[in-house]
């Protein structure tokens, strides 16, 4: 096997977009257990913007390359046990990763990394699956259990895991309510039966309260702050606070995230409720077969038109930098995806 010239995006340093630049590198050859995949489509998430600027915890060096989730082709692979009844060259994966690393035109990985996608499905499509929605089975599954019929509260409920969280619900049948501001929410929100409420104008907990004076089952809540006090509160006997991001104060964020995990665990100290805190890399690394029997599940519900994966624009890998800066501008509703050519 040859080495393969690829390009790669790189952030050289922490900064703003236009610390993304593009690398030229060669891959070598895949070692026992891996295969090397051509890059056909990346989907760009909150995450990468955190982490280029230095406000994420989960990556304190650079340069690195962004990015968590992909679709490629097998290039070719280097077996280091039975082979997978899928596994041929060409064969279209998606994946989600542990470590950032997607922005780049080819790419070697371990092949339990790799989930096949089923024929008809379009790689556009199946690169905004991954990271939005496994967060959201994360979320509403493993760590709120949430009942049938039951109420929730989804903070952020116009953004990627909010969307996914608010279609998962639906099939559950969930109350929900969901907190947004970006225009048309209300609309698309709707759409799953999310009762909407306007942060910026309206109280959430006195909202919430109003309507299910008994409490809700769950919150889901990626913000932190007094977010977290006021959703707790909310919390009928035996339910769960779930966070699986925190915001914070630029060039801080990091700290406040440190923080505010701590503090959800100390909630977590008091009778009656439960705290519990979601970080999907860490869950993919630790229980492989749970990620790969959700994607594998979560692709298939795409294919079939269950789940509606929004995209919001689709853009070359090389404009990675202009992305990133209409994104903090707020032009794009909806999740971008980077296609290599």
């Amino acid at each position: 096997m040859n080495e393969i010239p690829y390009r790669r995006i790189v952030a050289t340093r922490f900064g703003g977009p236009e610390v993304l630049e593009p690398v030229e590198a060669t891959l070598p050859a895949p070692p026992p257990g891996y295969a090397r995949l051509k890059v056909l489509a990346v989907g760009v998430g909150f995450t990468d913007l955190m982490a280029r600027s230095g406000d994420y915890l989960l990556q304190r060096k650079a340069p690195f390359t962004p990015g968590y989730e992909l679709v490629g082709e097998v290039a070719d692979f280097v077996l280091d046990g039975p082979r997978p009844h899928w596994l041929r060259e060409g064969a279209r994966v998606a994946v989600a990763l542990t470590r950032m690393a997607a922005y780049t035109e080819y790419i070697s990985l371990p092949m339990w990394q790799l989930v096949p996608l089923p024929d008809g499905l379009d790689p556009l499509t199946a690169a905004a699956v991954p990271l939005d929605w496994i967060t959201a089975l994360s979320v509403l599954e493993t760590h709120g259990r949430v009942p049938a019929g039951g109420a929730v509260l989804i903070h952020g409920a116009s953004g990627g895991v909010g969307r996914a969280l608010s279609r998962l619900g639906e099939l559950r049948g969930l109350r929900m309510y969901g907190t947004a501001s970006a225009a048309g929410s209300e609309e698309r929100l709707a759409r799953h039966g999310v009762t909407f409420i306007d942060y910026r104008r309206q109280d959430f907990e006195a909202v919430v309260r109003d309507r299910e004076p008994g409490g809700v089952q769950a919150v889901f809540d990626h913000i932190g702050g007094v977010n977290l006090t006021k959703g707790h509160r909310l919390l009928a006997p035996g339910g769960v606070l779930v966070s699986y991001a925190f915001s914070g104060r630029p060039g801080r964020m990091a700290a406040d995230t440190v923080r505010g995990a701590m503090r959800v665990k100390l909630m977590n100290l008091r009778p009656g409720r439960r705290t519990a805190l979601s970080m999907v890399p860490h869950e993919i690394g630790s229980d492989r077969n749970w990620y790969r029997g959700s994607l594998e599940r979560l692709l298939d519900m795409a294919d079939r038109g269950v789940i509606d994966p929004e995209i919001g624009a689709v853009h070359p890998l090389m404009q990675a930098a202009d992305v990133h800066a209409a994104l903090e501008r707020r032009e794009i509703t909806g999740k971008v995806i980077l296609t290599v050519d």
